[in-house]
């Protein structure tokens, strides 16, 4: 049995016409203009996110460190005893992290998701510099005052004194950090295990250091 032949209008494919396509480019824009603002402010949340709990641990591992030791932070025990107190006036910050290594786990830890211009260090022991870190340190910090400084993000634009590494910080003085990382905005982490986020401006007086003192931080 013959199958009759389709018409011709049966097998040709209608094209859009110019004012359908520009409708659908139209569409597409729109909805790209709705929904990409969205997905970016939604990154930006997760990275701050993933930044805030890196800090976490680390305020975890010193609070953890200093339990076997007194209650001091390895810049308050002398390097024979396993802590880091001889080599504060560096300004090198790895080594405060290296001898934490078992209660940090992993170096992963030490660096900020979005901070670009570090890289992961696979070992604490091999590799590990201030190049794979993305946290300042303070080196007067202590874990009896939730109000005392410990960490922050590290692209803060305070400055170290000429001949020194170590940025100081009195009662006077505020922190804000550059555009970076988080983009004028920043984590610091206090003496309690809490981490908290700050604009440029907003700082105040999120941390105490008394009158006539200086705190200094290392910034890697």
């Amino acid at each position: 049995m013959s199958i009759p032949p389709q018409s011709p209008k049966a097998t040709i494919a209608r094209a859009f016409t110019v004012t359908e396509l520009l409708i659908a480019i139209g569409c597409i824009a729109l909805l790209a203009a709705i929904f990409l603002p969205a997905l970016a402010r939604s990154k930006t949340r997760s990275s701050r996110i993933g930044c805030t709990n890196c800090m976490k641990q680390i305020g975890l591992a010193f609070r953890s460190w200093s339990i076997d030791n007194n209650d001091r932070l390895p810049m308050q025990v002398s390097v024979r005893n396993g802590g880091t107190m001889e080599l504060v006036t560096s300004g090198v910050v790895y080594p405060h992290f290296q001898v934490m290594s078992n209660e940090l786990n992993t170096p992963k830890i030490l660096l900020c998701p979005v901070d670009e211009k570090r890289s992961y260090s696979t070992n604490f022991a091999l590799d590990l510099t201030d190049r794979n870190l993305s946290y300042f340190l303070n080196m007067n910090a202590t874990n009896a005052d939730g109000s005392s400084l410990l960490s922050g993000d590290r692209n803060i634009t305070n400055r170290a004194p000429a001949g020194t590494r170590l940025v100081s910080l009195t009662k006077a003085d505020s922190i804000a950090w550059t555009k970076e990382i988080h983009c004028e905005k920043g984590h610091l982490g206090f003496g309690d295990g809490r981490v908290d986020s700050f604009s440029n401006g907003g700082v105040g007086g999120a941390f105490k250091i008394g009158d006539g003192t200086t705190n200094w931080l290392a910034v890697p």
